[in-house]
């Protein structure tokens, strides 16, 4: 049974450490009414709850339960991924992972579990990851196969510093949105495996994190931008994030273009 609409309202509210006066002053609805509801003397319309769902910047699935909460039907589907309705973001997907080669690309969902990968992204894990020697579940969440012991944190020379980087984006996902009991799993597995010590603060003074890599005589630094779907309505397309990887340096690009013609040149 979830909680009802009163608790879920004050949790979220005093979440942004918003008084009752702010909300009302953002949702254009009296702090007196706010009250009411939170008290559950008054029941939202549902366009309240939409509204009230909107300022506080709430995403598609706990816009959801807020609706459910108060009596309402969901309003926001969660259409699979590989459902008709989804297929012009299939397309946009392709497009992006195909027009990164020869570099990486990796889709991942709200917990960073991998859902497609382009060939420039297998060449890279092909060349530092071993899977066999990771348990269930770590080789295909991306953050997990970069913190885990047996994953890609023996070859990240930088370590300290990425791993705070990625705990850092685990636990704003997770404290955003604390009701995730998924991103809480993940919260919790990622400080388990990096340890409450030796984490070092981002390099001062650089304008993106870079991740360096060493495996031998292979050395490459990269660094991700992360593109998101801009005004999804399902919750399913919210959650899609692409991340792309580029080369930080000549070296490392040399390296993914070559390893991709080597790869033209042997088919």
């Amino acid at each position: 049974m979830g909680e009802e609409f009163p608790q879920l309202l004050r949790r979220h509210r005093t979440r942004r450490r918003w008084s009752q006066e702010q909300l009302g002053h953002e949702a254009e609805v009296s702090a007196r009414h706010l009250s009411c509801l939170e008290t559950g003397k008054s029941r939202p319309s549902r366009e309240m709850v939409l509204v009230l769902a909107s300022v506080l910047e709430l995403e598609l699935r706990e816009r959801n339960a807020m609706l459910v909460s108060a009596g309402y039907a969901a309003a926001y589907a969660t259409t699979a991924l590989d459902a008709r309705a989804m297929a012009p973001i299939q397309r946009a997907i392709d497009l992006v992972l195909t027009q990164q080669e020869p570099y990486g690309a990796i889709l991942v969902d709200r917990c960073w579990n991998v859902l497609r990968t382009n060939q420039g992204a297998r060449r890279l894990l092909g060349s530092f990851l071993d899977p066999t020697t990771l348990p269930d579940g770590v080789a295909t969440n991306l953050v997990r196969a970069t913190l885990h012991p047996n994953g890609l944190r023996p070859h990240i020379v930088n370590w300290s510093a990425v791993a705070a980087v990625l705990v850092e984006r685990v636990e704003r996902a997770h404290l955003a949105n604390p009701e995730d009991e998924d991103r809480r799993q993940l919260f919790d597995l990622v400080r388990a495996e990096v340890g409450p010590h030796g984490l070092g603060p981002p390099p001062d003074g650089a304008p993106f994190a870079v991740v360096h890599l060493r495996r031998g005589d292979l050395e490459l630094r990269l660094f991700t931008l992360l593109t998101t779907i801009g005004t999804p309505l399902d919750v399913t397309a919210q959650d899609l994030t692409v991340e792309t990887l580029f080369p930080a340096d000549a070296a490392t690009e040399r390296w993914f273009q070559a390893v991709a013609l080597d790869r033209r040149l042997n088919v």
